[in-house]
């Protein structure tokens, strides 16, 4: 099989074009069903090394917040770093604080 999605062509449904990045751990699992990429549940709130990292658990920080998510580059003391956020005013809040407004 031939895999279709591509940065410029993410798959649809959960956003990721990596079919090598699939979640390799034993949490609850959220399975694409149009791509089959299986994310984990429960990674989504920590900083990712990559934006493809963070992109790749979007849609599950979608299904557990029920709301439209996004990525945001953030410096962490002198890393940088990629994480999802739930709306603007959590984005701000975490800028500020380093804690998140998920309301």
């Amino acid at each position: 099989m031939v895999w279709k999605y591509t940065k410029e062509k993410p798959c649809k449904t959960c956003y990721g074009w990596g079919v090598w990045f699939s979640s390799g751990c034993a949490h609850e699992k959220f399975v694409c069903p149009e791509c089959g990429r299986k994310q984990c549940l429960l990674h989504w709130p920590y900083p990712m090394k990559t934006e493809e990292k963070a992109i790749h658990f979007l849609k599950s920080a979608e299904l557990r917040t029920g709301k439209r998510c996004f990525v945001r580059h953030v410096n962490i003391g002198k890393f940088e770093k990629w994480k999802i956020f739930a709306s603007e005013a959590d984005y701000k809040s975490y800028l500020k604080t380093r804690i998140h407004k998920r309301d």
